[in-house]
């Protein structure tokens, strides 16, 4: 650990916690309580509770999440099937205090690996459309696989420098999450090694990228919208100091007023969790901008068309309105028009598969996205012991007829087999396999 830049850290924690900071700082000693929220728009909370099958409690913050208190979380029946996804509760937070009922679109900016996103997609009507971003591409594509798992797919996928959006897509936007780059500050007594990059010069550095964030979401705010800002950090600079100068430079802003759960944020109606509350840190803000210019010109990717694609879906799914996009003979399906975005993109909507020489092969995904549920027209219930072979890459005896066939457990999506003359062929992601 690098002392300088521990004495530096310590320093500014006096300044953030004043007389609190000795029990601060002795509780930076204790281990992080790690915790999981529910994927509710894949089953309901009766259900999803019904299959855990490990060690968990409420959270004393929220009723969205809960602590894990062992570690087989990733091991269970509930993540295997997308019912769960582990995120601390300071980080699960604020999407729970975003006011959903008349969004359309939104945005994530700085998304992965997808906590946030997964977040507001289980508040948000089936109608609303989120781009989910993140300028890695490795990060974005760990993010893809997230949104999979939990099978949300109203969603575009992207790997973008947000300045991209602030240039094609000004007054957009019904909301804007902007999990910012940070120090790290709040993430210190899980990650120690954050101090070997600690320093004052890097929070000044991060104020600067932030600022230029949080204009960029202005740019894309259309009328009465909002942006929820969050950190990791404790730093005066990246929270209240920035959403003060944020608010001050742009009078249509308003700060909207977020519950008391904390003693340390400096600025009334934001929250700055930390180690005093039992979690890591977070400072959290919601804004809304007073009316504004009305968007409706909005621009859609063209559709695409394909016999065998589309004789694949008619003979396989029960429906008929939807969108059909084509990425280099990769096919994706949403039942929403996709705004139009040229760069970049992993994923639109569902990834039904690839056609490969006039053959489609079926994709996971499309046997995990939620907006499907009820549409398949083949369905395999598996028992407790074909669940196990499944997905441990066993293929299956049966009686079934030659198709391809969602399989489920608890009448919940799991993945999908092809039957072949008796024998169900196992086509569950070799990357997803373990021996149970």
């Amino acid at each position: 650990m690098n002392i300088k830049n521990r004495d530096t850290f310590i320093q500014n924690a006096k300044t953030y916690f004043e007389e609190k900071t000795e029990e601060f700082l002795d509780l930076l000693n204790e281990d992080c309580k790690p915790a999981f929220f529910l994927n509710e728009k894949k089953a309901d909370r009766e259900t999803i509770l019904s299959l855990i099958d490990f060690k968990y409690e409420p959270s004393p913050l929220t009723d969205k999440s809960y602590l894990f208190l062992d570690d087989s979380i990733g091991k269970s029946k509930a993540y295997d099937l997308g019912l769960i996804y582990p995120q601390d509760i300071e980080s699960s937070l604020p999407a729970t205090f975003v006011d959903t009922k008349n969004i359309k679109y939104a945005i994530d900016l700085c998304a992965a690996p997808g906590g946030k996103s997964i977040n507001i997609l289980n508040r948000l009507n089936d109608d609303a459309l989120l781009i989910s971003n993140d300028i890695n591409y490795k990060r974005a594509s760990i993010l893809n696989s997230n949104l999979e798992r939990l099978g949300l797919d109203n969603t575009i996928i992207t790997s973008l420098n947000p300045e991209y959006f602030k240039d094609y897509f000004k007054n957009h936007f019904d909301l804007v999450i902007l999990d910012v780059p940070c120090s790290g500050e709040g993430m210190i007594r899980k990650y120690p090694e954050i101090l070997n990059e600690y320093s004052n010069a890097n929070i000044n550095s991060l104020a600067l990228i932030q600022k230029n964030l949080l204009n960029i979401a202005y740019e894309l705010l259309n009328e009465n919208g909002q942006i929820i800002y969050s950190t990791c950090t404790y730093s005066f600079k990246e929270d209240e100091d920035q959403i003060n100068s944020f608010i001050n430079e742009h009078e249509d802003i308003e700060l909207i007023k977020l519950p008391k759960l904390d003693e340390i944020s400096k600025l009334e109606g934001t929250i700055k969790l930390s180690p005093l509350n039992n979690t890591e840190g977070q400072f959290m803000a919601l804004l809304k901008k007073r009316g504004g210019e009305r968007f409706d010109s909005y621009k859609f990717k063209k559709t695409a068309k394909n016999k065998t694609v589309e004789d694949f879906i008619k003979n396989n799914l029960d429906i008929k309105d939807y969108y059909l996009y084509n990425n280099n003979e990769h096919y994706y399906l949403s039942f929403l028009p996709l705004l139009k975005i040229d760069n970049n993109v992993l994923s639109n909507g569902i990834y039904l598969g690839e056609l490969d020489r006039n053959i489609f092969k079926p994709a996971h995904s499309l046997y995990r996205a939620n907006s499907l549920k009820n549409k398949y027209k083949y369905i395999y219930e598996l028992n407790d012991l074909e669940y196990e072979d499944f997905i441990s890459g066993k293929e299956l005896k049966n009686n079934l007829d030659d198709n391809y066939y969602l399989l489920t457990y608890k009448n919940i999506s799991l993945g999908f087999g092809k039957s072949v003359k008796g024998v169900l062929k196992n086509k569950y992601p070799k990357g997803l396999r373990r021996v149970v």
